[in-house]
């Protein structure tokens, strides 16, 4: 069979690649990697391939690996009837995509070109050559909702925090609603807050730190909480559900053959939001900080300090939602029978990674 795969230099799709290369059964790949700045896409992939934490698998059968491996940019990307043949087996992986939880309206043009009309474009071109398209979504692309959640997401009505979220949302929607027409299978991915590696051949590793990471980032070496404290809106009912990305890979790369339409790849039990932050917070040696127990998302913290201020104006302006959130939790029962997630302490888990990260600087891999 042959894959076609997309997001290739991001944090999840670098290690799907990593996994799916193990497969005897994948033949050739066909990747998407956008030249970028000074570095053109095979280069960019060179350094993915390169890197010390990449699989020693990988690292040992470097040239056997890279005959299997066609990769193209933007343009030549977008002309499969020059590399494919419509009577193979072609897998396509769309792993890539935008993150931004902004909420300003401005970002909205943007979230849905990148995560909606380029998924579009890309599904539509080529459909004629494929068997199943698989798409890499989010777990929250729901919004904000409570309670239990399974992994058909289309049976309920979405509340979106951001334009990520909507946009993901409403690209599943459009995949699913041409399953039929086009004959190609859909399959719906959906991962939650990544989290370093579990795995101990490159544990803790992750490739670039975002999410629960920047918050370990802002206060780290952070020139104002010497002088300030820091007052944090969360719901201590809520939780994090952190998920690490190679368990997520191997998941991706065990069931995008399968039968499955929707699959929430999460952890069956999350971190409660208040021991979570108080890992993070140690983790990087800050402790002036108070927990204020408020719901209202239209709550406004009066009289900020600096520290408060660049905070809200920042990296808090999209992840206080979070912390506030409606608690939930997600059933597993399916995923569990597909790769049961190793046990481990959550609580260390996540002092762990940020100490790795602290240890890399925050510093992306590549």
């Amino acid at each position: 069979m042959n894959i076609i795969l997309t997001g290739v230099t991001g944090t999840l799709g670098s290690q799907v690649l990593y996994e799916l290369l193990k497969q005897p059964s994948c033949k050739r790949f066909f990747l998407l990697i956008r030249n970028k700045e000074n570095l053109k896409s095979k280069e960019r992939l060179m350094r993915i391939l390169n890197h010390p934490k990449a699989p020693a698998f990988i690292q040992n059968n470097l040239p056997a690996i890279l005959s299997k491996i066609e990769v193209f940019d933007s343009c030549t990307f977008a002309l499969p009837k020059s590399y494919l043949n419509p009577t193979e087996n072609n897998y396509f992986i769309h792993s890539a995509g935008c993150v931004n939880l902004s909420t300003a309206i401005a970002q909205r043009a943007l979230l849905f070109e990148e995560n909606l009309e380029h998924t579009k474009r890309l599904f539509k071109t080529f459909t004629p050559y494929l068997k199943k398209y698989t798409y890499i979504s989010t777990a929250f692309s729901i919004g904000e909702r409570g309670g239990l959640l399974d992994n058909n997401y289309h049976n309920k009505k979405p509340s979106y925090r951001n334009h990520y979220e909507a946009s993901k949302y409403a690209t599943e929607r459009f995949l699913l609603s041409h399953e039929k027409t086009s004959g190609v299978k859909i399959q719906i991915l959906r991962p939650s807050i990544l989290g370093g590696n579990i795995y101990k051949t490159s544990q803790y590793f992750i490739s670039n730190y975002m999410v629960y990471y920047l918050i370990g980032r802002f206060f780290y070496k952070n020139p104002l909480v010497q002088q300030n404290s820091i007052r944090l809106f969360a719901n201590p009912k809520s939780a994090l559900n952190v998920v690490p990305v190679d368990y997520v890979a191997q998941v991706i790369a065990k069931v995008y053959t399968k039968d499955i339409a929707q699959l929430n790849i999460v952890q069956a039990k999350s971190i409660d939001v208040l021991p979570g932050l108080k890992c993070i917070f140690e983790a990087v040696g800050f402790n002036k900080y108070c927990i204020l127990n408020v719901t209202n998302q239209s709550y406004v913290l009066q009289a900020k300090n600096k520290l408060e201020e660049l905070y809200y104006n920042t990296i808090g302006l999209h992840l206080t939602k979070y912390l506030m959130a409606t608690p939930f939790e997600f059933d597993t029962t399916l995923l569990q029978s597909i790769l049961p997630l190793p046990e481990y302490n959550l609580e260390e888990y996540i002092t762990d990674t940020i100490d790795y990260a602290k240890r890399n600087n925050f510093k992306s891999a590549w």
